[in-house]
Protein backbone atom coordinates (compact mmCIF):
# COMPACT_ATOMS: atom_id res chain seq x y z
CA UNK A 1 0.00 0.00 0.00
CA UNK A 2 1.33 3.41 -0.87
CA UNK A 3 1.98 6.13 1.66
CA UNK A 4 -0.34 8.34 -0.43
CA UNK A 5 -3.24 5.91 0.17
CA UNK A 6 -2.62 6.00 3.92
CA UNK A 7 -2.52 9.79 3.77
CA UNK A 8 -5.81 9.82 1.87
CA UNK A 9 -7.47 7.75 4.63
CA UNK A 10 -6.03 10.10 7.26
CA UNK A 11 -7.42 13.12 5.39
CA UNK A 12 -10.90 11.56 5.19
CA UNK A 13 -10.90 10.71 8.91
CA UNK A 14 -9.63 14.15 9.94
CA UNK A 15 -12.15 15.96 7.73
CA UNK A 16 -14.94 13.82 9.18
CA UNK A 17 -13.87 14.54 12.75
CA UNK A 18 -13.63 18.30 12.06
CA UNK A 19 -16.95 18.28 10.17
CA UNK A 20 -15.15 19.87 7.23
CA UNK A 21 -17.08 19.04 4.04
CA UNK A 22 -14.66 20.92 1.76
CA UNK A 23 -11.65 18.91 2.94
CA UNK A 24 -13.70 15.71 2.75
CA UNK A 25 -14.84 16.13 -0.86
CA UNK A 26 -11.33 17.23 -1.88
CA UNK A 27 -10.28 13.58 -1.36
CA UNK A 28 -12.81 12.41 -3.97
CA UNK A 29 -12.69 12.16 -7.74
CA UNK A 30 -15.17 14.59 -9.32
CA UNK A 31 -17.26 11.68 -10.63
CA UNK A 32 -16.92 9.50 -7.50
CA UNK A 33 -19.29 6.54 -7.07
CA UNK A 34 -20.07 6.34 -3.31
CA UNK A 35 -22.12 3.43 -1.95
CA UNK A 36 -23.25 3.38 1.66
CA UNK A 37 -24.93 0.39 3.30
CA UNK A 38 -24.08 1.39 6.87
CA UNK A 39 -26.14 4.47 7.69
CA UNK A 40 -29.43 3.45 6.05
CA UNK A 41 -31.70 0.73 7.38
CA UNK A 42 -33.43 0.12 4.06
CA UNK A 43 -30.27 -1.02 2.27
CA UNK A 44 -27.44 0.50 0.27
CA UNK A 45 -27.70 3.92 -1.30
CA UNK A 46 -25.48 5.16 -4.09
CA UNK A 47 -24.32 8.76 -4.43
CA UNK A 48 -22.57 9.93 -7.60
CA UNK A 49 -20.35 12.98 -7.77
CA UNK A 50 -18.89 15.24 -5.13
CA UNK A 51 -22.07 17.27 -4.57
CA UNK A 52 -24.13 14.14 -3.88
CA UNK A 53 -21.50 12.80 -1.46
CA UNK A 54 -21.38 16.14 0.31
CA UNK A 55 -25.16 15.95 0.80
CA UNK A 56 -24.78 12.40 2.15
CA UNK A 57 -22.08 13.56 4.55
CA UNK A 58 -24.15 16.44 5.90
CA UNK A 59 -27.10 14.07 6.50
CA UNK A 60 -24.78 11.68 8.35
CA UNK A 61 -23.47 14.52 10.56
CA UNK A 62 -26.84 16.16 11.21
CA UNK A 63 -28.14 14.09 14.19
CA UNK A 64 -24.85 14.11 16.11
CA UNK A 65 -23.53 16.63 18.61
CA UNK A 66 -20.11 15.02 18.38
CA UNK A 67 -18.84 12.44 15.92
CA UNK A 68 -15.36 10.93 15.92
CA UNK A 69 -14.02 8.35 13.50
CA UNK A 70 -10.83 6.31 13.70
CA UNK A 71 -9.17 4.15 11.05
CA UNK A 72 -8.36 0.94 12.91
CA UNK A 73 -6.93 -1.10 10.02
CA UNK A 74 -5.76 -0.11 6.54
CA UNK A 75 -4.75 -2.75 4.00
CA UNK A 76 -3.78 -2.18 0.40
CA UNK A 77 -5.22 -4.65 -2.10
CA UNK A 78 -4.81 -5.24 -5.82
CA UNK A 79 -6.15 -3.02 -8.59
CA UNK A 80 -5.95 0.18 -6.55
CA UNK A 81 -8.33 -1.05 -3.86
CA UNK A 82 -7.97 -0.09 -0.22
CA UNK A 83 -9.61 -1.99 2.68
CA UNK A 84 -10.24 0.07 5.82
CA UNK A 85 -11.80 -0.85 9.16
CA UNK A 86 -13.37 2.16 10.82
CA UNK A 87 -14.63 2.78 14.32
CA UNK A 88 -17.10 5.57 14.91
CA UNK A 89 -18.24 7.08 18.20
CA UNK A 90 -21.01 9.66 18.20
CA UNK A 91 -23.14 11.49 20.76
CA UNK A 92 -26.69 12.40 19.77
CA UNK A 93 -27.91 15.99 19.70
CA UNK A 94 -30.36 16.60 22.48
CA UNK A 95 -30.33 13.06 23.87
CA UNK A 96 -26.61 12.92 24.62
CA UNK A 97 -26.74 9.18 23.98
CA UNK A 98 -23.40 7.77 22.83
CA UNK A 99 -23.34 5.32 19.95
CA UNK A 100 -20.47 3.22 18.70
CA UNK A 101 -20.28 1.64 15.28
CA UNK A 102 -17.68 -0.45 13.50
CA UNK A 103 -17.78 -0.84 9.74
CA UNK A 104 -15.52 -1.54 6.79
CA UNK A 105 -14.96 0.21 3.50
CA UNK A 106 -13.34 -0.68 0.22
CA UNK A 107 -12.19 2.26 -1.85
CA UNK A 108 -10.83 2.28 -5.37
CA UNK A 109 -8.07 4.87 -5.64
CA UNK A 110 -7.30 6.54 -8.96
CA UNK A 111 -5.04 9.54 -9.55
CA UNK A 112 -4.62 10.04 -5.79
CA UNK A 113 -8.35 10.35 -5.07
CA UNK A 114 -11.21 8.05 -4.12
CA UNK A 115 -12.96 7.08 -7.36
CA UNK A 116 -15.34 4.51 -5.87
CA UNK A 117 -16.21 3.52 -2.32
CA UNK A 118 -18.41 0.83 -0.81
CA UNK A 119 -19.23 0.47 2.90
CA UNK A 120 -20.03 -2.80 4.64
CA UNK A 121 -21.47 -3.89 7.96
CA UNK A 122 -19.74 -7.27 7.62
CA UNK A 123 -15.95 -7.64 7.55
CA UNK A 124 -16.03 -10.80 5.41
CA UNK A 125 -18.06 -9.04 2.71
CA UNK A 126 -15.62 -6.13 2.68
CA UNK A 127 -12.60 -8.44 2.46
CA UNK A 128 -14.20 -10.26 -0.48
CA UNK A 129 -14.91 -6.96 -2.28
CA UNK A 130 -11.28 -5.94 -1.74
CA UNK A 131 -10.02 -9.26 -3.10
CA UNK A 132 -8.51 -10.17 0.29
CA UNK A 133 -8.81 -13.13 2.62
CA UNK A 134 -8.96 -13.30 6.39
Amino acid sequence: MSQRSEELVRQVVEATNRKDPEAFVATLSPDVDWEDAVFWTEGPRIFRGRAAVRGWLERVWEPWEDLQMEAQEIVGASNGRLFVELGLTARGKGSGVETQLRFWTVSWIADGRIAKRRAFRDRADALKAAGLRE
